[in-house]
């Protein structure tokens, strides 16, 4: 049999509706900002931010608990959140379900404890602090008087909406294998993406047969570098043009981005690249002292290709650019 008594203590503990709104705001406007900052400060600014990344989770589960809906005491029952929860919603715990209610005391932190008759406890988030010992004893109180006088025993009989259901056992098991199985082909697929191609020789991959067509008098000029080769004449101050050829050997992931990089500062510094090989090669022209010199790059399966043509023969930019183009794709192609 269960009752209720008069109690002249508050039915609720915890933040009221004005200050969950207002926590609400400012946690908006905090995740705001980061993401602000993140964004548009230097780089070099954002190791500040980094270093005080291991204070979020304190920063935000502060927020959250001044977030939560009160703790509800009710004729039938307590809704309520418990302390180590991150669910949405409120339980409800009825009276009956209830065995003592107590306080729990753990270095300066102080709440009310719910011992439940299936032998479970459930540490409330609220209340908390000062108001625990004088909202323990109405609850207490509330708690007596609901069960008509007499507290109900630890039975150790579950209490049925306590019981895990099939699917969130499931899930529970199904995530941490996933998560760990998914971590695993990342690291091996990262790993087998960042290994260097085999080391080329510029000067193997020159296409003679191109180059001769911006320059017939040129040959090839090694210099004793690997990366590194020229097409040109013995004497090119009297020809005043020549290419030179660099093929970087780097990681795919390192290649891609010096390419992203190099495209980035040509816009940048206000020339316009023309696009090549569906986005992964580009070559810009402009107008020099001498002539006109053509620059091309391409990404291509970790090889970073870099040639650069400087031409006093060429009649336009447009025809600096175009022979450059010529040159760079039959590179890429015997490097694909």
């Amino acid at each position: 049999m269960s009752g209720t008594v008069a109690d002249p203590e508050p039915a609720q503990y915890g933040p009221g509706t004005a200050q969950r709104r207002s926590w609400a705001a400012i946690a908006v406007l905090l995740a705001a900002g980061v993401v602000a900052y993140a964004l548009l400060v230097p780089d070099v600014l954002v190791i500040g931010l980094v270093s005080a990344a291991p204070l979020a989770p304190l920063v935000f589960g502060a927020i959250a608990v001044r977030t939560r809906a009160p703790t509800v005491v009710a004729p039938d029952g307590i809704h309520c959140h418990a302390a180590s929860s991150v669910q949405l919603r409120r339980m409800f715990v009825p009276w009956t379900a209830i065995a003592r209610v107590g306080v729990q005391r753990r270095g300066r932190r102080t709440s009310a404890v719910l011992q439940l008759t299936d032998g479970g406890r459930i540490v409330l988030l609220h209340p908390a602090g000062r108001q625990v010992p004088e909202a323990v004893a109405s609850l207490q109180r509330r708690h007596l008087a609901a069960c008509g006088g007499t507290l109900p025993a630890v039975d150790r009989v579950p209490l049925p909406w306590r019981r895990l259901r099939p699917w969130v056992l499931v899930t529970a098991i199904a995530l941490p294998v996933v998560s760990v199985a998914a971590l695993v082909t990342w690291i091996i697929a990262d790993i087998g993406g960042t290994r260097s191609p085999d080391t080329v020789t510029a000067c193997d991959l020159i296409p003679r047969d191109v180059a001769a067509r911006v320059l017939p008098e040129g040959r090839v000029h090694g210099y004793d570098n690997r990366a590194a080769c020229r097409w040109s004449t013995d004497a090119t101050w009297k020809s005043g043009t020549w290419i030179d050829f660099h093929i970087a050997s780097w990681t795919p992931s390192a290649s891609e981005r010096s390419y992203k990089e190099t495209l980035k500062a040509t816009r940048d510094a206000g020339r316009t690249p023309h696009m090549l090989r569906d986005g992964d090669a580009y070559t810009v022209a402009w107008q020099d002292a001498w002539g006109f010199t053509a620059h091309g790059r391409a990404h291509v399966k970790g090889y970073l290709v870099m040639v650069a043509l400087h031409s006093r023969r060429a009649a336009s930019a447009d025809e600096a650019r175009r022979q450059a183009g010529d040159v760079l794709r039959a590179v890429t192609e015997k490097l694909a």
